[in-house]
């Protein structure tokens, strides 16, 4: 048998690079400060929801606001076990779906998350990224469900 191909227009995995990376960023969630030097300073971080349901929801442009969200979330939870469930890589963008597990600080209700995440990089750092969840988690920790 003979050796594949390689095409020149393809190398041999384009999206290791990019995959390696999300890999790293994800690692560093727990630590904001760092976490955030992976954004560029005028990214734009998309929360989807409605503010009404989950305080959470919005978006927040640069790094100030980016690395505030991230420290209310902490204030709030105790995120851990971060995993990468899938992961597409086409050019400089990513779809990502995920998991973690959540810890509310009040009520030390526990629960896994389930999130999706679509990105794109420029120089490789996000410059906008997008975040898909079932915004009901929170009040199901802290028992506020309707």
């Amino acid at each position: 048998m003979s050796e594949p191909v390689q095409s020149q227009f393809l190398p041999d995995d384009a999206g290791q690079k990019l995959r390696q990376l999300t890999g790293m960023i994800l690692f560093l969630r727990n630590q904001p400060a760092k976490f955030i030097e992976y954004f560029h300073p005028d990214a734009a971080w998309h929360v989807i929801g409605k503010i009404r349901d989950y305080s959470f929801a919005g978006v927040y442009r640069g790094h100030a606001e980016i690395l505030g969200l991230m420290k209310r979330i902490d204030a709030e939870v105790a995120l851990s076990d971060h995993r990468i469930l899938n992961i597409v890589v086409e050019g400089d963008t990513i779809a990502i779906r995920r998991s973690a597990l959540a810890r509310h600080h009040g009520t030390a209700a526990v629960e896994k998350l389930v999130i999706g995440n679509f990105a794109r990089f420029r120089d490789d750092k996000i410059a906008e990224a997008y975040e898909y969840l079932d915004t009901s988690w929170l009040r199901r920790m802290t028992g506020d469900e309707d």
